[in-house]
């Protein structure tokens, strides 16, 4: 099934107000939505895939200018180290390609969801592919993730 219709289902079975729409771009970074959408970066949230050592998936979801704090995350996970996830590892654990994943329709994936990007009311994402992205409201997303914390994960720009 085409990510930005296992995304358009996941919003419907769910009765979510969240909008997925296609750009006039193709988009694959946060930067890039907020030039494509005359936003402000901090408008745009991003979801980040991570690999701990034993192989166990994390999702992190920032502002679009913030970066991972690997320090704080580690501390969060007890782990020693933590990595960014390889684009096929990406696609493996999501189902979406990078640059496309949202912050929903991603099962069995522990959550961590910087607090700046938490006290926000609503967030332009990815929506499910490059031609495409969602407006959703915070809110929804902490309630349709299962596995979701809010917690300090950023070094903020």
């Amino acid at each position: 099934m085409d990510d930005y219709f296992m995304l358009r289902d996941f919003i419907s079975v769910n009765k979510l107000k969240a909008e997925v729409f296609e750009t006039s771009r193709e988009v694959r970074t946060a930067e890039r939505a907020s030039e494509v959408m005359g936003l402000e970066a901090d408008s745009v949230a991003k979801s980040i895939v991570m690999v701990d050592p034993n192989k166990n998936p994390l999702l992190v979801i920032l502002l679009g200018p913030d970066h991972i704090d690997f320090a704080k995350i580690k501390a969060l996970l007890g782990v020693r180290d933590i990595r960014l996830a390889e684009p096929d590892e990406v696609f493996e654990i999501t189902g979406y390609k990078v640059g496309g994943v949202p912050p929903i329709s991603i099962y069995g994936i522990k959550t961590l969801m910087d607090r700046r990007a938490a006290n926000k009311i609503e967030v332009i994402c990815g929506g499910g592919d490059h031609a495409h992205l969602m407006r959703i409201k915070v809110k929804e997303i902490l309630e349709n993730v299962e596995d979701i914390e809010v917690e300090d994960v950023a070094r903020h720009s």
